[in-house]
């Protein structure tokens, strides 16, 4: 039987390594605190005044010894817990990204180098041998070079592609020290294929999984041996994609990086809720905030959006298990806030049901330039012009001085949330 590792010469290989800074944001707060960030027992814990703010990092002794993770809520940690709970310090953990990037830059050129989270970057080194040695030669260095200059520990994943760089970092680089781990094409069969479940697999999430456990795949080897046709059919290129990682192979390209159209991208802002928000009054304070950051986000980059899109999470799934629902409608394009929140207005009250709700999202797509041409026949075009001039002065005022300075009215009741929100550094405490 072929297959498609058969032939050498159509498989991508380059020197990509994955570089995860060890639970970069408690790892932080355990050097703010002077004490090795890999013997630390610590959790950053966001909105403690909440007993359901999010623990957002745990150092790896409390991962280990009290399987406290991301995610984790603040009732489900014992007072018999031996962990230090610390607030989350955001404009600290982006000056230190900044600082280790810098790093990874010294080692390839800007085209090869792709940051892919706060804690997270892709590097290709495939020209860099010269001056720097060999992979793991150039890994070594890296984590020494980091650690010298700012007290992060990092793990390195070393792969062919960044696929394999990525899969080499989370199932063995992360295990122990030296933190560092290198897989090729030939371990696809010995390590790659041994990943179950398959959630432990880089981009597959549960509802895939769940739908590749219903065909009889449980790890990837049982997806590498699968018929792509079939995969093909049940999932689309999605199948094709699924069916060639499993055999290790991914032709992305950091160089190459996808820019959307402008006609593809959207606007969005969503939120989690610190407490249940049971009334329609509550939760429409809270949606048309959102619909307020969206459309400002809309002005800024001078553009219009023309469909709506409203996305909740239930506190609890409800009678058929379902954990929340979305909705849109189109509407004229538009980049006016009250717009925005009338057609949210209608989602909301069009399908929500009663739920107790914890998560809100609106989403505009369709996104398109303005032009003179856009007109409605049930609008005011005098009075359009002067609310959009209204809301550009709102804008500048909040650019210069805070959101605080002007909001609306329901952002002061007790279920408004923006204003709280506008003191943060990516959702949490600067």
């Amino acid at each position: 039987m072929t297959t498609p590792l058969d032939d050498p010469s159509r498989l991508p290989v380059r020197d990509i390594m994955c570089i995860d800074c060890k639970s970069f944001f408690a790892s932080t707060e355990a050097i703010r605190r002077g004490e090795f960030p890999l013997a630390a027992k610590i959790a950053v814990l966001s909105r403690a005044e909440s007993q359901g703010g999010l623990i957002l990092a745990a150092s790896p002794d409390t991962k280990r010894d009290y399987n406290v993770r991301l995610g984790t809520r603040k009732y489900e940690i014992k007072p018999n817990m031996a962990i230090e709970l610390v607030a989350p310090h955001m404009r600290d953990y982006i000056e230190l990204n900044y600082r280790i990037n810098q790093i990874f830059r010294q080692f390839t050129d800007d085209q090869h180098w792709y940051v892919y989270s706060i804690d997270e970057a892709f590097i290709d080194v495939t020209h860099s041998h010269r001056l720097f040695g060999s992979n793991r030669a150039i890994a070594a260095q890296i984590q020494t070079k980091v650690f010298n200059e700012t007290g992060i520990v990092t793990t390195v994943g070393i792969g062919p592609n960044p696929l394999m760089a990525k899969l080499a970092l989370d199932n063995e680089a992360k295990e122990q020290a030296p933190w560092r781990a290198e897989w090729g094409y030939d371990v696809v069969r010995t390590k790659l294929w041994q990943i179950a479940p398959l959630t432990d697999f880089w981009s597959i999430g549960g509802k895939t999984a769940d739908k590749l456990n219903r065909l009889g795949i449980h790890n990837i080897g049982e997806l590498a041996q699968f018929d792509r046709k079939k995969l093909h059919q049940k999932f689309g290129v999605l199948g094709d994609a699924l069916y060639f990682h499993s055999w290790g192979i991914d032709y992305s390209d950091l160089a190459k990086r996808y820019v959307p159209h402008a006609e593809n991208k959207g606007y969005g802002n969503s939120q989690v809720l610190m407490r249940d928000y049971t009334t329609q009054a509550d939760i429409e304070t809270v949606l048309f905030e959102i619909a307020d950051q969206v459309a400002t986000r809309l002005r800024q980059h001078d553009v219009l959006g023309e469909v709506i899109s409203v996305q909740v999470g239930f506190s609890e799934p409800d009678e058929q298990g379902q954990h929340g629902w979305s909705t849109q409608t189109k509407i004229d394009p538009t980049n006016q806030t009250n717009e925005l929140i009338r057609a949210v207005q209608y989602l909301f009250e069009k399908r929500w049901q009663g739920n107790a709700l914890r998560n809100l999202g609106v989403r505009v797509n369709r996104i398109s330039k303005p032009n003179s041409l856009q007109l409605s026949l049930f609008s005011n075009q005098r009075r359009d012009e002067a609310n959009l001039q209204l809301e550009h002065t709102i804008d500048q005022i909040r650019s210069r001085y805070g959101y605080g300075a002007i909001v609306r009215g329901y952002s002061k009741t007790a279920a408004g949330t923006a204003i709280d929100r506008s003191k943060l550094v990516g959702g949490h405490q600067a």
